[in-house]
């Protein structure tokens, strides 16, 4: 297994099965549910670096190294790469761990998050 892979180090923002309500009608899990837990991992993560409220204002593209399969536990690490006055700029892993306990590396992207006020006003950090 390539140490890219070994995160046992660091510990997930979100860590989840692929159920078969998040497949499509070929058995492998859509990419929409798949952005949707990466937004929420990213912004948990952005929400702790920012001490409140964010929310996403950019996502680069992403591409799948390999599908995700029902039964896969998907992690989804975090990193931070920027911290600025008024946003988080995060590095997000995904990682799925197959049945058989095959660990690949899924996909990586960079996203932003804006810190919020109350009212959807951006803040300062």
């Amino acid at each position: 297994m390539e140490d890219t892979l070994n995160n046992n180090a660091r510990q997930p923002v979100l860590r989840l099965r692929a159920e078969p309500r998040a497949t499509n009608a070929h058995g492998r899990v859509q990419a929409g549910w798949l952005l949707h837990q990466i937004d929420l991992a990213g912004a948990t993560f952005a929400e702790r670096k920012a001490k409140g409220q964010v929310t996403t204002v950019a996502v680069n593209a992403f591409q799948f190294a390999h599908p995700i399969l029902v039964g896969d536990v998907v992690s989804i690490y975090a990193d931070c790469l920027r911290l600025g006055q008024k946003s988080v700029t995060v590095k997000i892993t995904v990682e799925a761990e197959r049945m058989c306990g095959e660990l690949l590396a899924i996909t990586e992207l960079i996203s932003t998050y804006v810190a919020i006020d109350a009212e959807g006003r951006s803040r300062l950090i």
